[in-house]
């Protein structure tokens, strides 16, 4: 369940950030608005976000609160910069949409990543019998 409020989240601020934020702009491809490429970036970028706690888990990684920061920061400055020279549903049209956009999607990324799967506790797998047999 923490993965798919972790998914909603993601996919509501890379939504609302393109939308909101000044610099950037939505394309819109169809008739109905807001309706098109700009929901298959927000979509494809929040799965992203959402998957840094479990990819990290997977390649057996400490998921310290620094890798996940890093790792949030990398995926959303890349997108954004994929965005900006190959235009997928928004345009960003100033440096100042590309940071602001880039840096807000990263910090709550960075939020749900580390509270949603942070504070779960840790499995112990040890052993916990009793060592002297009688």
């Amino acid at each position: 369940m923490a993965y798919l409020k972790s998914l909603f989240l993601n996919f509501l601020v890379v939504f609302f950030a393109n939308h909101v934020l000044p610099g950037i702009s939505v394309v819109d491809l169809t008739k109905l608005p807001h309706v098109g490429a700009d929901l298959v970036f927000a979509g494809a970028l929040g799965l992203l976000n959402s998957l840094i706690y479990p990819i990290l888990r997977l390649v057996r990684q400490d998921p310290s609160g620094l890798r996940i920061a890093l790792l949030a920061i990398v995926i959303n400055f890349v997108a954004y910069a994929i965005v900006k020279f190959i235009p997928m549903g928004i345009s960003i049209t100033g440096v100042e949409g590309y940071v602001f956009a880039s840096t807000s999607v990263a910090i709550v990324s960075f939020l749900t990543n580390f509270f949603e799967y942070g504070s779960k506790p840790k499995c112990d797998h040890t052993d916990h019998t009793d060592q002297n047999p009688e």
